[in-house]
């Protein structure tokens, strides 16, 4: 059985279309559970009304928004299945993507957690996202580039470092082993500090080229909102740093985080040149907040070298980590295209 969940806040224009793909899986053994963080548009009111009388459907409500991470872990906390897949309310599935997904997972025990392919909504040729790694520097770096054509040159099983939850499915047994999403991240870098433990924990992420979900990411009204802004520069930067410091061992703290810092801080100076000070005003709270809650911080690290990992960093890196020219993250930061442009 798979539990689906998929989290919601303020969907209305788009939730109908992820249901009603979801509910029309080719694979049938699944429940769907809604989570509904505090939405004030009709998008529940909607969702009760066409699929109530689904039995594979029920709705979770919570009176505010909690953010993806804490969505979702409620929903955990009623899911009963085998396994667990995670969707954004902006997705929508292929019929096969569920049965496909189950058979790669039960084909191999080891692995914790899988990426589907995304493609786009808007162009179902083209990536969104088909999983990251590690890089030398703390950053991540995707596999593919966004809006890239599929032509079929990722259809291969890969091991991957990080996963988007948009559309994943991870084993609950290693969910609880690990111990769920962090909820002090409210958004963004939760699903790589997961699947940063899987490995800790002895479990491989993968990626599923035969599973797929479309995802409408990257539309221009969403990506160029302040609140959007706000969202990536300061969540994003407060958690890359936290899920350095909980996740490596004591020697790659040392040998990795101070370049870490210290390119957030060129990052910084960056905006300040382009005159986005109010970005920079965000990614510079971002990163003193790991200093302010640095104890805090340090005690999940605690927990998770001494209660989650079963590997050491030697075995894992390899796996995970890939050497990338500095001139990708420069590239990535000043195109024109990229989302910290916009």
């Amino acid at each position: 059985m798979v539990s689906i969940i998929i989290v919601n806040c303020n969907g209305k224009e788009l939730l109908n279309q992820c249901l009603g793909s979801v509910l029309k899986s080719h694979y049938s053994n699944f429940e769907a559970i809604l989570v509904d963080n505090g939405s004030t548009d009709e998008s529940v009111g909607l969702a009760k009304e066409k699929y109530k009388k689904n039995p594979r459907f029920r709705i979770i409500i919570n009176e505010r928004n909690l953010g993806p991470s804490a969505g979702r872990n409620r929903g955990v906390e009623s899911a009963r299945g085998k396994y667990i897949a995670f969707l954004d309310h902006d997705t929508e599935v292929d019929p096969n993507w569920l049965k496909e997904a189950v058979g790669i997972m039960e084909s191999d025990q080891t692995i914790g957690g899988a990426q589907c392919k995304l493609l786009l909504v808007d162009h179902r040729n083209m990536f969104d996202y088909a999983g990251d790694y590690l890089s030398q520097y703390g950053f991540l770096f995707q596999r593919v580039n966004f809006m890239e054509v599929d032509n079929g040159q990722f259809d291969e099983v890969v091991e991957l470092f990080g996963a988007k939850s948009a559309g994943m499915i991870v084993r609950q047994e290693a969910l609880m082993n690990i111990g769920g999403f962090d909820e002090d991240y409210f958004i963004y870098m939760e699903e790589t500090d997961l699947c940063w433990r899987m490995w800790l924990n002895n479990y491989r992420v993968i990626f599923m080229p035969t599973s797929v979900v479309y995802h409408a990411f990257g539309r221009k009204a969403k990506l160029t909102s302040p609140h959007t802004k706000f969202l990536v520069k300061y969540h994003g930067t407060k958690n890359y740093i936290t899920t350095l410091i909980k996740n490596f061992d004591t020697w790659n703290i040392i040998k990795i985080l101070p370049i870490h810092i210290v390119l957030w801080i060129g990052i910084i100076i960056w905006h300040v040149i382009m005159g986005r000070l109010n970005e920079a005003n965000w990614i510079t709270k971002g990163v003193l907040y790991n200093l302010t809650h640095l104890r805090s911080i340090w005690i999940k690290r605690m927990t998770i070298q001494s209660s989650v990992r079963k590997l050491s960093d030697g075995h894992i890196m390899p796996h995970i980590m890939k050497t990338q020219p500095f001139t990708y993250f420069y590239n990535k930061l000043t195109r024109p295209s990229s989302g910290w442009r916009v």
